[in-house]
């Protein structure tokens, strides 16, 4: 059986990964076809890579490879064959690539691992500041030496990194980006397989009631101020700057919005794509949570003010929000800079 990947654009990647999870190997031969594809963004490339590593490991009987994959040299160097499997013999393998000002190749965080190195050289780090240095790491790779853009992209990957080993229960991550000169647009993918926004968020009683399904779960947790850690009979009193507040995803949203680009999540079996046509949902097959942001970097001035006037507009609405932290932490306000982690 030989099945063509499209062309790696969002929708269709999200569509082929859902009509891939029902279709069942009619013989002992599957061969996935590169030969159509031409375009490789880095969103695409995480859930297409998890969602055919997957389809290998559901059929474990099955002999399958791959075909049409001469001349995908850029995929090969972001990594993105040997993440579907290091058996396969093309390109280097996650992470491997050092990446270059247009982009950051296919990269596993583990924060265990983070903690590890730093133990090596001497560094006592908690969880939030690993995640704060790597994410400087990260932005550093495609903020074009522009420094607010530097700030905004560690802002915006480090929101979504630290929301991870907490909520989603796993201890590793997927970063993928690119920056596009032409356009002067920058994009961040970060994907794990962890257990997806609606097992994580109905954890809380508080939050069960309301949130129904798998894609209202991912419309709350849009919302400020709407956390797994909120508890009604307690306030939000914790001595931990780090500590969550149900801020992260509503921020990254926002910021998006407000600079006109576009912001996409996925969980399990169904997105969320909001850009300037509006919001538009679908139905796919992802085993974990998947994010997109993407920030044009000619609209960026002053990161921070940019920030904090959208973390105001948030506690704002969180008032209005019964079941919610009225608060932003620390983090999500953006003012870490006296921790100086790069």
């Amino acid at each position: 059986m030989r099945i063509y990947v499209p062309d790696m654009e969002l929708v269709g990647t999200l569509k082929f990964a859902k009509e891939l999870f029902g279709r069942i190997p009619d013989d002992d031969e599957v061969v996935f076809d590169f030969s159509r594809m031409s375009n490789f963004d880095p969103l695409p490339m995480l859930i297409m890579g998890t969602t055919i590593r997957n389809y290998r490991q559901q059929f474990p009987d099955k002999t399958i490879s791959v075909d049409g994959i001469a001349n995908k040299g850029y995929a090969g160097t972001m990594g993105f064959f040997k993440y579907i499997s290091e058996s396969l013999g093309v390109g280097k393998m996650p992470g491997e690539a050092h990446g270059s000002n247009n982009y950051i190749p296919i990269t596993p965080i583990k924060v265990d691992e983070l903690q590890q190195k730093e133990i090596a050289q001497g560094n006592y780090l908690v969880v939030g500041e690993l995640i704060e240095k790597e994410a400087g790491r990260l932005a550093r790779i495609v903020d074009r030496g522009n420094k607010e853009l530097h700030k905004l992209l560690k802002y915006l990957i480090r929101e979504i990194l630290r929301n991870t080993p907490e909520h989603a229960r796993t201890n590793m991550m997927w970063v993928c980006g690119q920056y596009w000169p032409s356009f002067e647009l920058a994009e961040i993918a970060i994907a794990d397989e962890g257990i997806g926004i609606y097992n994580s968020i109905t954890q809380n009683h508080s939050h069960k009631n309301y949130i129904t399904d798998n894609e209202k779960a991912l419309q709350w947790a849009l919302k400020a101020g709407i956390s797994e850690a909120f508890k009604p009979s307690m306030k939000q009193r914790s001595r931990d700057e780090w500590a969550n507040s149900g801020f992260g995803l509503y921020m990254v949203n926002e910021i998006c919005k407000h600079l006109n680009g576009s912001f996409c999540i996925i969980s399990y079996g169904n997105y969320m794509l909001i850009d300037n046509h509006g919001i538009r949902y679908g139905e796919t097959n992802f085993k974990g949570t998947a994010i997109r942001m993407r920030v044009p970097s000619k609209k960026i001035t002053n990161a921070q003010q940019i920030i904090s006037k959208i973390a105001t507009q948030g506690e704002m609405e969180a008032r209005t929000i019964r079941n919610a932290f009225k608060n932003a932490s620390t983090p999500s306000k953006g003012l870490m800079s006296d921790l100086n982690i790069e």
